[in-house]
């Protein structure tokens, strides 16, 4: 196989299937043997018949080989496929894993349409690699043997039929290119229209609102001219190959038949022996089927080539260290030390210092961009920053492990994602040893169990079958923040959609049913930092002001932030001020 970016990939996932690909050699290697032994029995056989002794053992012979052949052909084509499933299921989870793994700040071309496309397409198209590649050398056994067959049946034979053979070989290498490039071509557009579908079925309220429904399909159609392109081309140069040896291989094959033939006639070799001749040089002509496993190859290596993308992102490590034990009615203290974060050549954050003392309640202010969401995310170690350090408990978050921060730490965001098979499992995600009661109760808490109980099978209802608003979506959230106990709340906007009644409510619940616990909350609305112990306002991915919602309310910056997104005042919020 020609090396580059997917070769690796392939590789890794051949030795993945080590053991049944041994397997598919070795049903493979029986089945040739059989078809390689017939040409030189059915040959005795006729000799045998001519010469009237022993064409009866001969002609058993051959019927055995036969059911051999037939019978391990059978069983490699179901190893193949064996093969081939499993080694799709190595490729779609390789690289699921990796993108999971990365975390949120991995960023791929195309979005998740171009993700669901490239596991679903080119994690197929890499799967055949381990196949072709067996199938391509299997292939080259019959033509070998009965290259030497030819050769020991008569010098002659042999000759004429290996003056044929470099003009396959340069057919093959020629085809071996060119369909590579245009296969990884194909693949490539390919993947862009389902991406863009993908995107454009996500945002169908947004097309239909603005009425952009022609430009759209226009937007996700206009690949479709370059992918026919690539396709007929790639199907042209299929057909040239093929017309090719559908001249040579009847040329090459008449050739070894006619010398076969005259050496007959001079009595060097039998009638047995010239029918052999014609049978295995049908056999060698195959080397034609090699251009469909090179095919297969090309097509594995380009897809491989596609999803090296995500194989290749580097998961987040984490370390050993343990969090303090904490004091009673403490929780877990936050820090962020000179923290820098850039992405896609934007700086997001610069020079950040944040200090959350243990148990503290700290909304987090500022207008859309200004940094709130990824300073969440970086105090639950959902990435690391570029520079500086984000310190939990007094404990650098890199040096954590994975169960020390996930047993510590939890989320609520905007827009939380329905997980899991029912309802039950979604709120329980991330605490598996939660029973249903667990479930329930951080339900109550979170104000979700009074529109969950109405559904069909209650807590068991299935995700799919739902559909939530999105203040219940949020609810449903929240409840994730209860079912399990945490020394850091993280709410990332998780109450934007409630009344305010309701996030009250909630507010009180958190403060109760996470007693101790350090909470951290992305506040879009006055009373969301009116209820908390400090604000900190964030601008330009900087932190221009720090105090209670109180104290920055005189600053004319601060109180635009709302301004922006207007509220009716309520008694709620009057009495929040005041704190």
């Amino acid at each position: 196989m020609v090396g580059g970016t997917g070769t690796r990939l392939l590789r890794t996932a051949a030795r993945a299937q080590a053991a049944g690909a041994a397997v598919l050699v070795a049903t493979g290697c029986v089945s040739a043997a059989a078809q390689l032994a017939l040409p030189a029995v059915l040959g005795k056989a006729v000799d045998a018949l001519v010469g009237g002794i022993g064409f009866g053992r001969w002609l058993a012979a051959c019927l055995g080989l036969v059911i051999v052949y037939v019978a391990f052909e059978a069983y490699s084509d179901y190893r193949a496929g064996v093969v081939q499933a499993r080694s799709a299921l190595f490729f779609r989870r390789t690289a699921a894993n990796r993108l999971v793994g990365a975390g949120p700040r991995a960023r791929t071309d195309g979005g998740p349409g171009g993700f669901a496309a490239c596991i679903l397409e080119s994690a197929a198209a890499a799967a055949m690699g381990t196949n072709a590649a067996v199938w391509l050398a299997l292939s080259l056994l019959p033509a070998l043997v009965s290259l030497f067959m030819l050769w020991w049946t008569d010098v002659w034979i042999g000759l004429v039929f290996s003056c044929g053979l470099p003009v396959v070989a340069w057919c093959l290498r020629s085809f071996a290119v060119d369909s590579s490039l245009l296969v990884t071509s194909y693949l490539e557009e390919q993947s862009t229209v389902s991406s863009r579908l993908a995107e454009a079925l996500g945002g169908a309220r947004t097309i239909a609102a603005s009425q952009t429904l022609e430009r759209e399909v226009a937007r996700v159609v206009e690949p479709l001219p370059r992918l026919r392109r690539s396709g007929d081309a790639l199907w042209r140069l299929q057909a040239k190959v093929t017309s090719q040896s559908n001249v040579l291989f009847p040329l090459l094959h008449i050739a070894v038949v006619a010398t076969a033939g005259l050496q007959l006639g001079r009595g060097r070799i039998s009638s047995g022996q010239l029918l052999a001749a014609s049978e295995y040089t049908a056999m060698g002509t195959g080397l034609g089927m090699t251009v469909l496993f090179v095919n297969q190859l090309a097509r594995a290596r380009s897809g491989a080539e596609q999803l090296e993308t995500y194989a290749v992102l580097p998961p987040m490590e984490y370390g050993t260290a343990e969090l303090p034990r904490p004091a009673p009615s403490t929780g877990l203290g936050v820090e962020l030390r000179g923290v820098t974060v850039r992405r896609a050549g934007r700086t997001v954050l610069l020079g950040v210092d944040i200090a959350v003392p243990a148990g503290g309640v700290v909304a987090l202010v500022g207008r859309s961009g200004s940094g709130k969401s990824t300073v969440a995310a970086l105090m639950g170690r959902l990435f690391d920053p570029d520079r500086g350090a984000v310190l939990l408990g007094g404990v650098p978050a890199r040096t954590l492990s994975r169960a020390a921060l996930r047993h510590s730490v939890v989320f609520a965001f905007e827009r939380p994602e329905l997980i899991g098979d029912d309802i039950a499992d979604t709120i329980a995600a991330g605490a598996p040893n939660a029973t249903l009661d667990n479930v329930a109760r951080a339900a109550g808490l979170a104000r979700a169990a009074s529109f969950i109980e109405k559904m069909p099978d209650g807590y068991r209802t299935g995700v799919e079958s739902v559909v939530l608003s999105g203040g219940e979506m949020q609810r449903l959230g929240l409840a994730r923040a209860f079912v399990r106990p945490a020394r850091l709340v993280l709410l990332d906007d998780a109450t934007s959609s409630l009344d305010m009644a309701t996030e009250y409510e909630i507010d009180r619940a958190l403060a109760s049913g996470t007693s101790g616990a350090t909470r951290v909350i992305v506040a879009h609305r006055a009373s969301s930092a009116a209820r908390a112990d400090t604000v900190v306002w964030l601008d330009a991915g900087k932190v221009r002001a720090t105090g209670t919602h109180g104290e920055l309310w005189g600053l004319p910056g601060y109180r635009a932030i709302f301004q922006e997104r207007p509220e009716p005042r309520t008694p709620l919020d009057a009495a929040g001020a005041a704190r």
